[in-house]
């Protein structure tokens, strides 16, 4: 029958005791997080120390390329910790706990020769006696952790060994798990930086797509274009009045566009005013809205296109064309950021964004008296001028094919290739009706089509020479003139010159008068 070893009562109470200490500290250590770590840590050393009667304890961590870096120590109020080196300096003892070794030893001169430049710097920092434990997660060593005494020697009973190194796993599995979480915090940390990454890149592509090739219809990669483009980037993201200017043509309406989907405000749809087509006894109820009965015919409440507007955009197109008295109540409106329907004495308060756009000199307009001038400068905080197509030829054969493709899937025509040879003869016409008529050109040129190789010409035909000579208002003159003389003098209705040139008939009717142009006149000669 084997005997048990008798154990006093002394040593069992001690034993007792350090049990206890190790299942505290093991709980302590479970819920520990990569913020109290280290400071359960030393407070474990502490501990350990006291209750063993022991001077000092010294945890090193395997630090890649430094090798071992004393990380956590805790030593009786009157010793120094031990120093911040390990690896280079007790090259031995680091071998064997490198190892997975523990290094235990009483005296010294118990360490073995080929330990000398150990012996050397233990009898000058200490520790006399000690004991040090690899700190092993998943059977790589991660560390180590040493108890000892400097002031004395001590023998290390086989049990006291066995019960520091189950602290040293205890304290070795708090480190990788906080390891962990903070590689995982760190990995989520880079996985939301690159996600944040890509949402700004993603929206910036999407911006450049919808600027250059999506639903906005702004094709081209001119100069012009770009510095527009730029303009529109810039202001787009506030809430400043815009004021676009530019010929009839140019694409103004598609510039609005642009500025409103760009904009903080581009969730609710941008609302569209055609000042010129609504006429000036039913304009103002368009824009500010009336109450039933507020005149003869008002049959119903009508919303008007402030309202509508509402925390939104406003286009308001050819805002030149507006008499001054509806420029006088826009002003108030935009004054007081309140208006009041048609036959109403209630105000009501609108946000609104106004994007005004024109094709009239609005300064000379102001001089003749003809536009506010206060409603001139309310709606000019951010002017941008759209280039004319003439400005940006180099554009003109993305936009043709652009339009080719339109209508050859629009008009069901089998066209796959454009006779290159156009190009040119396109880009040196001067396009009075901008990109418009370029439009209006390529429609009649598909409609007329009858093969898969499209020819295109430009409307006149003026050779090269003849372009030189004459003046851009020569080359327009003589292009409306061509137009009107081909439809006998008709501007208005299908196949009307007004409908050709890509242009309003009104507009039409003011160039022709601005042009001096007339049935009876004689084309001049150049």
């Amino acid at each position: 029958m084997n005997s048990v070893p008798s154990v006093g009562p002394y040593e069992f109470e001690e034993r007792l005791r350090f049990e206890m200490l190790l299942t505290e500290l093991s709980g302590r250590f479970v819920s520990a997080t990569r913020e109290t770590i280290d400071a359960e840590i030393v407070n474990a050393q502490m501990q350990i120390v006291q209750a063993l009667d022991l001077d000092r304890s010294t945890l090193a961590q395997l630090q890649e390329p430094d090798g071992y870096v004393v990380t956590h120590g805790w030593a009786l109020p009157d010793l120094e910790p031990f120093p911040g080196f390990v690896s280079n300096d007790l090259p031995w003892i680091t071998s064997v706990v490198a190892g997975g070794e523990k290094v235990c030893f009483a005296h010294i001169d118990d360490l073995p020769a080929e330990a000398a430049r150990d012996k050397e710097i233990l009898r000058h920092f200490g520790p006399r006696s000690s004991v040090i434990f690899p700190l092993r997660v998943g059977g790589k060593v991660i560390g180590a952790i040493a108890f000892g005494t400097v002031v004395r020697e001590r023998e290390w009973p086989e049990a006291v060994v066995n019960r520091l190194r189950l602290l040293a796993e205890i304290i070795a599995n708090g480190i990788a798990r906080t390891r962990a979480e903070e590689a995982t915090l760190k990995a989520l940390g880079e996985i939301q930086r690159l996600r944040d990454r890509l949402e700004r890149e993603n929206a910036y592509l999407k911006r450049e797509a919808k600027v250059f090739h999506g639903r906005l219809g702004l094709i081209g990669e001119s100069t012009a274009l770009r510095q527009v483009l730029n303009q529109i980037e810039q202001v787009a993201p506030t809430n400043s009045n815009v004021l676009l200017i530019g010929e009839t043509g140019t694409g103004k309406e598609m510039l609005a566009s642009a500025i409103h989907a760009l904009s903080l405000r581009s969730a609710r749809p941008m609302v569209r005013v055609s000042c010129a087509a609504i006429p000036d006894t039913l304009i103002e109820s368009e824009l500010f809205g009336r109450e039933k009965g507020a005149y003869t015919g008002a049959m119903s409440r009508q919303i008007g296109r402030f309202e509508l507007a509402h925390d939104s955009s406003l286009f308001l197109d050819e805002v030149g064309e507006l008499s001054l008295e509806v420029q006088a109540k826009l002003l108030r409106v935009l004054e007081e950021r309140k208006l009041e329907r048609l036959g109403s004495g209630k105000s009501i308060s609108v946000d609104v964004r106004i994007i005004a756009a024109t094709n009239r000199d609005l300064q000379k307009a102001v001089r003749e008296s003809k536009f506010r001038d206060d409603l001139f400068y309310r709606l000019n905080v951010f002017p941008i001028r759209a280039p004319a197509l003439r400005e940006r030829p180099e554009d003109i054969p993305v936009l043709v094919r652009s339009f080719v493709r339109e209508f050859a899937v629009s008009l069901g025509k089998g066209i796959r290739e454009i006779d290159e040879d156009c190009i040119p003869a396109l880009q040196h016409y001067p396009w009075p009706g901008n990109i418009r008529e370029l439009r209006n050109i390529v429609e009649r040129a598909v409609i007329s089509s009858n093969g898969p190789r499209l020819e295109i010409n430009p409307p006149d035909n003026h050779t090269d020479n003849d372009m030189h000579r004459l003046s851009h208002l020569d080359v327009s003159r003589e292009h409306i003139r061509s137009v009107l003389e081909m439809t006998g003098w008709r501007v208005r209705g299908k196949d009307g010159a007004a409908e050709i040139l890509g242009l309003r008939p009104t507009t039409l009717d003011s160039m022709i008068v601005r042009l001096g142009l007339s049935r009876t006149q004689k084309r001049e000669t150049h």
